[in-house]
C-alpha cells in the first residue's frame, strides 16, 4: 500500500482537527494554515508560542496537517519559521 494509506491518514477525522484548529483561531493567537511552498504555514504569536508546550504544537499540527491532507506544518512568527513538522515529527 502506498503512502495514501499513513498511519497518520487512518487516525484523521477532519471535522474534530477543523473544530479543535477553530477554537485555537478563535482565542486570536494562532492565524488559519496557509499554503506555502513546502506544505502549510501556521502564524502565530508570541504568548502562543511561549505558552505552548511540545505536546501542543505537535497536536495542532497533526491536526492541521489532517485537515489540509499535507505532511508538513510550519509554525512561523513574522514569516519567519520557528519549527517544521514532518510526517507528525519536529524536525
Amino acid at each position: 500500500m502506498g503512502s495514501l494509506f499513513s498511519p497518520m491518514a487512518l487516525a484523521c477525522d477532519k471535522a474534530v482537527s477543523n473544530d479543535r484548529i477553530a477554537k485555537v483561531v478563535a482565542k486570536g493567537d494562532v492565524a488559519r494554515p496557509t499554503r506555502v511552498s513546502d506544505g502549510f504555514a501556521i502564524e502565530v504569536t508570541e504568548k502562543y508560542w511561549s505558552a505552548a508546550d511540545a505536546k501542543q504544537k505537535q497536536e495542532l499540527a497533526a491536526d492541521v496537517a489532517c485537515s489540509v491532507g499535507s505532511n508538513t506544518i510550519s509554525f512561523t512568527k513574522d514569516r519567519s519559521v520557528l519549527q517544521t513538522f514532518r510526517d507528525g515529527k519536529a524536525q
